[in-house]
């Protein structure tokens, strides 16, 4: 990976496919390099203080460290939208640009009690249906239920798109709570998807990023 080259670090969403950004990766503009990798700590979820925000940003910016990568282009969904905001509030010296897709400021408290009561009841079957353990999956919704972003939001200077599919209803109106509190955020609601929409609309999805890339000042899209 050559230092000219402007990378973007793709995170996903918490239980996805192992490869859930292979569409974006193939079709990144020219000059562009992509990363992948899983949630960092997510696989210890299940262990007290085995996965938290902080140390998953952490982990990440060694990451780039490790691959050269002085700056680089955060995309994240849902959980993965939250690591990478957590990053961008923690090292945004290392953050070139912030693409938030179905993310969250601070998760509403009465869903997330629904979501860690309907993990509880599921067999163990289902949930390693999802690559993740029963225990992973309550430890991380745990750990989620406990973000609140909300008062450091406008202290994120990176220039930032805002996602949500018209059909992901739950995040629509975190989405909006984002692009209004993050400065130069800018909100896209995208119609007729739903919330994991890079596997619903891979096409669309790498077109809507590529077109956000494009449309960068040359100082926020230099990579180091």
């Amino acid at each position: 990976m050559t230092l000219d080259t402007n990378t973007v670090l793709f995170l996903p969403g918490l239980g996805s496919r192992p490869d859930p950004w292979d569409e974006q990766l193939s079709a990144l503009p020219d000059g562009f390099a992509g990363l992948a990798p899983e949630i960092p700590g997510l696989d210890q979820a299940g262990t007290p203080g085995g996965f938290t925000f902080v140390g998953a940003a952490r982990a990440l910016c060694d990451l780039l460290d490790q691959q050269g990568v002085e700056r680089a282009h955060l995309c994240g969904l849902s959980l993965g939208g939250m690591v990478a905001t957590q990053f961008t509030l923690d090292f945004p010296e290392r953050v070139a640009s912030l693409v938030l897709s179905g993310s969250q400021a601070r998760p509403h408290p009465v869903l997330m009690r629904i979501a860690r009561r309907g993990v509880r009841l599921l067999p163990e079957r289902a949930a390693r249906s999802r690559w993740m353990t029963k225990a992973m999956w309550l430890g991380a919704l745990q750990v989620i239920s406990e973000v609140n972003f909300r008062g450091r939001l406008a202290s994120i200077h990176a220039p930032t798109l805002v996602l949500c599919g018209s059909r992901d209803l739950v995040n629509l109106p975190a989405a909006r709570e984002l692009a209004a509190t993050i400065p130069n955020a800018k909100l896209r609601i995208v119609p007729r998807v739903g919330h994991p929409w890079n596997h619903q609309q891979p096409e669309l999805f790498s077109r809507t990023i590529a077109e956000f890339y494009a449309g960068l000042p040359s100082e926020g899209s230099h990579h180091g």
